[in-house]
């Protein structure tokens, strides 16, 4: 009996083995999209800088900076702002009292946003990525997290981040 559990067991440990995973490392048809949008070329050589630049972008959008590490090209941070807007929940509690259920409304919100420097191929430029998400909580204190994929936060971060860098290299 001891036998035939052993080879149950090394069977078992056999075939589970040869289960394939292959959609773990399947890309979504929107990631070619999602990174065009959260990407970046700088034509400079000067990472350092580069990196300066966007810190200051983000603390001038009114980010903290969480951490900051020139080597590896990587800039964290966060700010916290309030979610929705107030007509939003006063409506959301009156339909709540007319239909006597609970109103779920959200309350706050912070903002996080991960950016990171990579050396391209020529040596002469760099990429900058930077990707936007938040958590969100409300009033029953339960949270969310979404990925922010509004081109306009997108836009407008790299937009000042040109310009940020223009006049650094120009000195003005």
């Amino acid at each position: 009996m001891k036998n035939v559990f052993i080879l149950f067991l090394m069977v078992s440990f056999v075939v589970s083995g040869c289960v394939s995973y292959d959609h773990y490392y399947k890309l979504d048809e929107q990631y070619l999209a999602r990174r065009q949008l959260e990407t970046r070329r700088y034509d400079t050589d000067d990472e350092e800088t580069l990196l300066i630049a966007s810190a200051q972008v983000l603390q001038d959008l009114g980010f903290t900076l969480d951490e900051s590490e020139t080597k590896l090209g990587l800039i964290t941070a966060n700010k916290d702002r309030e979610a929705g807007s107030t007509a939003g929940k006063v409506g959301i509690i009156l339909l709540a009292v007319l239909a006597g259920t609970q109103p779920v409304y959200d309350v706050s919100q912070k903002i996080y946003v991960t950016l990171v420097s990579t050396k391209n191929h020529d040596n002469k430029s760099h990429n900058i990525r930077v990707e936007f998400a938040r958590v969100i909580w409300n009033n029953m204190n339960q949270a969310r997290i979404e990925k922010i994929q509004d081109e306009e936060i997108y836009k407008d971060f790299f937009d000042k981040l040109s310009q940020s860098v223009f006049l650094t290299a120009n000195n003005i």
